[in-house]
C-alpha cells in the first residue's frame, strides 16, 4: 500500500511540526500571560486600592484584576482606529497610548446634575461630532458619528506619561512628528476610558485614541474605579 494514499497516515515530519507549531504557541501565551501578571503585580506594589485595570489591545479587552484573586470580569473594547495599532505618539494620530496610566477624573451622567462631574460630561456629550472632521460611524466614513459620544462614564487617565513624552521628544528629533505651522503637533491629552454612541464600533478599531466600550458595561465599570486606579495598556 502506498502510505501517500492512506488518509489514515501522517508523515513524521509533518507530526513533528505539528507540535513544534503547538509547543510554541502554548509558549508564547504562557510568556504572555507572565508578562500581564508581573505588570499587574506591579501596579498593585504601588497602589493600595482593590483593583487594577488592564487593557489588551490585541485582545479588544478590557480585565478587571481584584488583589490577590485575578481577573474577577472582563469587557470587550474599541480603540484607536489607526491600523498600525502602534502606541499614541502625537495629537491627531489616532493611536491609544501603551504604558502605565492612572485615573484622574470621574465624570457621570448618572451623578446629581448640579455637581461638576454631570455637568461637565453633559457638555462634553452635547457635542456633535461631525464625520468631515474624522469623526464617524464605524465602517461608515460618511455618517456623523454625532452626539452623546462619551456615553454614560468618562473615566480620564493621566496621559501622556514620562514615558510617552521621552518618546514624543525622540520622536521630534527624529521628525516623526508632523509639523503644522512652523511646529511640531503637540503630544495631545485627553484619553480616557468611556461609554460610546456606536455599538457597532465595539471590537474594532475605531476611536481618536481613547478605549470605548458598551454603555452597560462601562456603568458596571464604574464599581472597580476609584481616582488612583492603575490602567495598564499593553499591545498584547
Amino acid at each position: 500500500m502506498n502510505p501517500s494514499h492512506d488518509k489514515r497516515y501522517t508523515r513524521p515530519g509533518r507530526k513533528i511540526r505539528c507540535v513544534l507549531l503547538v509547543a510554541a504557541a502554548m509558549m508564547f501565551l504562557a510568556s504572555c500571560s507572565d508578562k500581564r501578571n508581573a505588570v499587574v503585580e506591579k501596579a498593585f506594589s504601588n497602589f493600595s486600592g482593590k483593583y487594577v485595570i488592564l487593557v489588551i489591545k490585541k485582545d479588544f479587552m478590557l480585565y478587571v484584576y481584584e488583589r490577590g484573586a485575578g481577573v474577577v470580569k472582563e469587557f470587550m473594547i474599541a480603540y484607536g482606529l489607526n491600523p498600525d495599532r502602534k502606541p499614541k505618539l502625537y495629537s491627531g494620530d489616532n493611536r491609544t497610548p501603551e504604558g502605565m496610566y492612572s485615573v484622574t477624573e470621574i465624570l457621570s451622567m448618572d451623578a446629581d446634575p448640579s455637581t461638576g462631574c454631570y455637568k461637565k460630561l453633559s457638555g462634553m456629550n452635547s457635542v456633535f461630532f461631525r464625520a468631515r472632521h474624522g469623526h464617524y460611524k464605524y465602517g461608515k466614513r460618511n455618517e456623523d458619528l454625532g452626539d452623546n459620544a462619551y456615553g454614560p462614564r468618562f473615566f480620564l487617565l493621566d496621559y501622556p506619561g514620562p514615558h510617552d513624552r521621552t518618546r514624543y521628544r525622540n520622536a521630534v528629533r527624529e521628525g516623526r512628528v508632523p509639523v503644522e505651522n512652523g511646529a511640531p503637533r503637540p503630544i495631545g491629552h485627553g484619553i480616557a476610558i468611556h461609554g460610546n454612541c456606536d455599538m457597532h464600533s465595539i471590537g474594532h478599531l475605531a476611536t481618536s485614541g481613547c478605549v470605548r466600550m458598551y454603555n452597560n458595561d462601562i456603568v458596571e465599570l464604574e464599581q472597580y474605579i476609584q481616582l488612583g486606579t492603575p490602567v495598564i495598556i499593553l499591545p498584547e
